[in-house]
């Protein structure tokens, strides 16, 4: 039997968001996504991110996989008000439906029989369910698009290997630091030279002007959380008052600092990235952070050390799961991330080989 996804100990408990980094692989490994396919999964992305009122920081689509970094909210069904959820719902359903669950909430909600508030809420509760929860956003993301896809294709079965992988990872550095190896994908790959210059990356539609792409990344570089906090749930999209000029510059400056092309310390193959000299182009600091110590980051981490971030996040975490996702009697609280990573400061639950695939 399968072992339970790990999930923030704070999910449920605390009225505090947490961030994960999923990645999803086709069967088999097979170059399945073209153009149209890439589209379509971002089609569906988009409407299941408002559906189920998660945000979707960044993400990268490639020919056999995709990287999503996707902030959870908790739960808010009471915030939620029946105008708001029938809203939603015309994202996903025919007019004709919303209509009768229209019909439906303004006769229950007038009810005064415990049946009649009951009804009420477990109609309610027929739609909140699959609200702001990655394993169901995941799920019908991924059952959705794999319908459109046998479709299209005249294919039947499952479209993805085996299960989702998930990281939660901390808010600040470790979220920083994952995003732009997500939005690095597709230069490490050797498909484009600039991150910019690829449609399906949350980096590539955040330049061509994408509102919500481009509060992902006010939301995963910018130091006002939580201003930007009050905007993301509430459905604001207007980023006016924010400098995004400034920020995108900063972005693109963690992207090449952390993009540069190397040589692997053990196979000696060249890692594709960008020249010195395009580095170089792009060195204006002004005093902005910088991920520069963290270039050439290990995949293994990203995709397979469950937890990652600070010394003292890692640990907090460990802490509250023991008893529950974590035996009781684990001795280790993960480790410091090695080689050339040592100095980013950032932590894994899961100890992984230098030398690892």
């Amino acid at each position: 039997m399968a072992k339970a996804r790990l999930l923030a100990p704070w999910t449920g408990v605390e009225d505090r968001s947490a961030i994960y980094h999923v990645v999803s692989r086709v069967v088999g490994r097979e170059f399945l996504l073209g153009r149209a396919e890439k589209e379509q999964f971002v089609k569906y992305m988009r409407l299941y991110e408002a559906f189920c009122g998660v945000r979707v920081l960044t993400y990268c689509i490639m020919s056999n996989h995709f990287n999503i970094l996707l902030e959870v909210p908790p739960a808010s069904e009471r915030e939620l008000s029946d105008a708001a959820l029938l809203e939603k719902l015309e994202g996903l359903y025919s007019s004709q439906h919303v209509e009768l669950v229209r019909e439906q909430l303004a006769v229950l909600s007038r009810s005064r029989t415990p049946e009649g508030r009951e009804a009420y809420q477990n109609l309610r509760k027929t739609y909140t369910s699959r609200m702001w929860d990655m394993g169901l956003f995941m799920k019908t993301l991924k059952q959705r698009f794999t319908s459109w896809y046998n479709k299209k294709h005249g294919r039947r079965g499952t479209l993805w290997e085996a299960r989702y992988k998930s990281v939660l990872v901390e808010n600040g550095l470790a979220a920083r630091t994952m995003a732009a190896y997500i939005d690095l994908n597709p230069v490490r790959a050797g498909m484009v030279k600039d991150p910019k210059d690829y449609r399906w990356c949350g980096y590539g539609e955040a330049i061509a002007g994408n509102t919500l792409a481009r509060n992902g990344v006010l939301r995963v570089i910018s130091e006002l959380e939580s201003d930007l906090s009050n905007d993301g749930w509430s459905g604001a999209r207007d980023i006016t008052r924010y400098d995004w000029r400034s920020v995108a510059g900063r972005y693109r400056l963690i992207l090449f600092d952390d993009g540069v092309e190397s040589s692997g310390e053990l196979s000696g193959h060249k890692r594709r990235g960008f020249t010195s000299a395009a580095v170089k182009r792009e060195e204006k600091r002004s005093g902005q952070l910088s991920v520069a110590e963290i270039a050439r980051c290990k995949t293994r981490y990203f995709i397979d050390g469950a937890v990652l971030g600070s010394k003292q996040f890692v640990e907090d975490v460990v802490t509250s799961l023991k008893g529950s996702y974590l035996p009781t009697n684990r001795k280790g609280n993960g480790g410091r991330l090695g080689g050339r990573m040592k100095s980013s400061n950032l932590w894994s639950l899961r100890k992984l080989a230098e030398n690892g695939v």
